[in-house]
């Protein structure tokens, strides 16, 4: 249970990282936008709302987000999962008329429940990048130049 509770809270220290993160992006967006209004790459027209939001979908720590989401759902599914998979597996082992061999505890449901949740973080972590990469926003170069010919 400590070695839970010591991954509980690397978890929520890692949340608590990104959502750093997130604030330096959000926070250093209004000196980028001076600083490239001064530079004259972008026009005077620009507002902070619209370049920071602009920035932070291009710029902002998502693919860490992505991750975290995935992790903090392994971390706190865990425990249901696991419950869910004894539950399944025991309805399995009733069915094959209480076989010694399928008994919760041995090597072959041990082996089982190694595979499924191989499989579950696979099967979760190709759902996140293929969603990570099917909404990929774009580079801070483009969004510039588009920010010049939308107020030019």
């Amino acid at each position: 249970m400590m070695y839970y509770a010591v991954l509980v809270i690397a978890v929520l220290g890692w949340g608590a990282h990104i959502a750093w993160r997130w604030k330096e992006a959000k926070d250093f967006a209004p000196q980028l936008l001076k600083a490239r209004q001064e530079a004259g790459e972008l026009p005077a027209s620009v507002s902070e709302a619209e370049f920071t939001d602009l920035y932070l979908r291009a710029e902002g720590p998502r693919a860490a987000s992505y991750m975290f989401a995935c992790g903090a759902f392994l971390t706190f599914g865990l425990a249901p999962l696991a419950a869910l998979f004894n539950a399944v597996w025991g309805a399995f082992w009733l069915l094959t008329g209480s076989s010694p061999v399928f008994e919760t505890g041995t090597l072959v449901h041990t082996f089982m429940f190694f595979l499924f949740l191989v499989g579950l973080m696979i099967g979760l972590l190709a759902i996140a990048m293929h969603r990570y990469h099917t909404l990929a926003p774009p580079k801070l170069n483009q969004v510039i130049r588009s920010l010049q010919e939308s107020h030019s």
